[in-house]
């Protein structure tokens, strides 16, 4: 299989254009040498000595890959195809194929240890995007052009990425860990983890002008301390983690305001009572008039039957949504949020993995500060690491990368919006998770702030995150990026793709016009003239696209009428507006 592969891509793609190219990115002095000068120029240029200092941390990587890669050679002694198979292998040019010279092994491909290392290191310590995703594709073509040229197996040029792959993430790991230490830029980590800091970080926001990026710092940690029961049931008793409750809030530390708490459920029977008792202990002190809003997610276990009886037990400022059927918890919160009268609205999870006693902390610093949102970041996930940790870390590193927007906890669902800027996002699909993102199109992106929350492990029922719902965020994050990129201007996103495919089909129809008329070629038969003229077509297609996307768009922003739910029963009168709010005595 690794010869099959090899010869193919060696024999099957061979032509002038790849030649040159696969050549050029394989050569040192010529490429290499003056891609790694350009970088030193503009990390110096933007940062400094702290940016050289960052260079030079990946030269070093490289370096020690390098050196690495030469004895893992002579490990491996793995010879090289252009050694031992070099009578099968096309030339460049139609040359004599020869054998290699004095580095007959080639366990593993340093072009492609290095080149993969330096862009994993870039990857993660610059917010340049035009670097990172260049080096990205560089990386590729690299490991490409030294399979093409014949001067590694496939399995070799894996390998060494692999091994690049490694590498690189450990120097990025140092460089985050010991930035400080070593001079290196404010922006190295940004959005990864948090320093050890003493005290409190300074809330406030680093838009940097060089990413266009969001940076979005945090309180480490929480204030202690609460009390509250709530009508003769005790709050559930969780062990294994501390509780982070905060100290009741004084009627004067806040500006008037009726706070709406959605809790969407699906299947979460044996935690009705628990949850409600639970909220109730948290906001018995609570100062100002409060609603607790349960919407049941189409249920099929008995969880509405429990829901309506502890309805009816605590009182009216407890509201049951049923919903027809079971949409999702984003349809589920999302009609929570439309049945929310109060001024400020705060949503957590059925599950009782969110505490409750959080919510007066959060509201507290959204009146306090101005904030439109305040994003809970469980710090200390009471998860499975490998199913349920790890996973969420990439993608909140990947969200954050695509939508600007950087926090280190976008699923966690103890969120606490100002209702006017909430009601107007709609939420459909698995969207709930973006919320930050979409409320950075409607607000400033410094009105949005995280703050550290308890998290406890699952008590009672299963979870209902799987495989299929990772695909389903996928999914909707190309929508998410899409929207927050193009929503007002379509046509730039299919004119670019336009541009770029007819721009190349009209690069390759003068190469083969050139061919001809220099060369006396005969370019009818070649399939590269046929796939020139389709790029050109597809370019013209998306072109047109693009405009008539651009006419749509009036059509998009006037259709904002419809629901992704439909209701079947609210449990209690919300006719009188003043009806149904709770308010501490005393």
């Amino acid at each position: 299989m690794d010869e099959h592969i090899l010869l193919w891509i060696n024999q099957g793609w061979g032509n002038a254009l790849f030649d040159g190219l696969f050549w050029w990115v394989s050569q040192r002095p010529e490429f290499t040498y003056p891609l790694a000068l350009l970088l030193l120029y503009d990390c110096s240029r933007r940062e400094g000595r702290a940016g050289a200092r960052l260079f030079l941390v990946l030269l070093l990587t490289i370096t020690v890959g390098d050196l690495l890669g030469h004895l893992l050679k002579d490990l491996f002694a793995m010879p090289r195809p252009c050694q031992a198979i070099f009578e099968q292998l096309r030339a460049l040019g139609g040359g004599v194929v020869r054998r290699c010279g004095d580095k007959p092994n080639g366990m593993p491909s340093n072009h492609a240890l290095n080149f993969t290392a330096a862009a994993v290191f870039v990857l993660w310590t610059l917010p340049w995007r035009r670097w990172r995703l260049g080096l990205v594709a560089l990386a590729v073509l690299v490991g490409l052009s030294r399979i093409y040229l014949g001067k590694h197996y496939p399995s070799q040029v894996l390998a060494g990425a692999l091994i690049g792959l490694a590498l690189g993430t450990l120097a990025a790991w140092l460089a985050i860990r010991y930035r400080r230490a070593w001079g290196l830029p404010a922006f190295v980590g940004a959005g990864l983890s948090p320093e050890p800091v003493e005290g409190h970080l300074t809330n406030s926001v680093h838009p940097s002008t060089s990413s266009g990026r969001t940076e979005i710092s945090v309180r480490p940690e929480p204030v202690e301390g609460s009390k509250g029961a709530g009508h003769g049931l005790s709050p559930p008793v969780f062990s294994g983690m501390p509780s982070m409750n905060a100290e009741p809030i004084s009627p004067a530390a806040l500006a008037p305001h009726r706070l709406s708490l959605v809790v969407p459920l699906y299947n979460e029977q044996d935690n009705v009572e628990p949850l409600l008792a639970g909220i109730h202990a948290a906001l018995a002190d609570y100062p100002m008039p409060w609603e607790l809003i349960v919407v049941d997610d189409g249920s099929s276990d008995g969880t509405h039957e429990r829901l309506r009886d502890a309805a009816s037990r605590w009182g009216r400022h407890v509201r049951v949504l049923e919903l027809q059927r079971n949409f999702g918890q984003t349809a589920a919160m999302q009609a929570g949020i439309d049945a929310a009268r109060g001024e400020v609205i705060a949503t957590l999870d059925g599950d009782l993995q969110n505490d409750p006693a959080d919510i007066p902390r959060l509201v507290g610093r959204l009146l306090s500060e101005d904030l439109d949102l305040v994003v809970g970041w469980r710090r200390n996930r009471q998860d499975n690491v490998w199913l349920r940790t790890i996973p969420s870390r990439i993608a909140n590193r990947l969200i954050g990368n695509i939508t600007q927007v950087r926090l280190h906890d976008y699923g966690c669902s103890l969120k606490v919006y100002r209702a006017t800027v909430i009601k107007e996002v709609r939420l459909y699909g698995e969207m709930h998770r973006f919320i930050p993102a979409w409320m950075s199109v409607r607000t400033a992106p410094q009105r949005i702030r995280e703050d550290v929350v308890n998290h406890r492990a699952r008590m009672h029922g299963e979870s209902k995150y799987g495989i299929s719902r990772t695909f389903r965020v996928l999914v909707d994050l190309l929508s998410v990026y899409f929207f927050l990129r193009f929503l007002t201007r379509p046509g730039h996103f299919f004119g670019r793709i336009g541009l770029v495919s007819g721009g190349l089909g009209t690069l390759l129809l003068g190469w083969l016009f050139a061919q001809k008329l220099l060369l006396g070629a005969n370019i009818g038969t070649r399939p590269l003239l046929l796939v020139a003229v389709l790029l050109v077509l597809m370019g013209v297609q998306f072109l047109t696209t693009g405009v008539l996307s651009e006419l749509i768009t009036r059509t998009y922003f006037a259709s904002s009428a419809s629901r992704p739910y439909v209701i079947r029963t609210i449990g209690s009168d919300g006719a009188d507006a003043e009806a149904g709010w709770c308010v501490a005595h005393g």
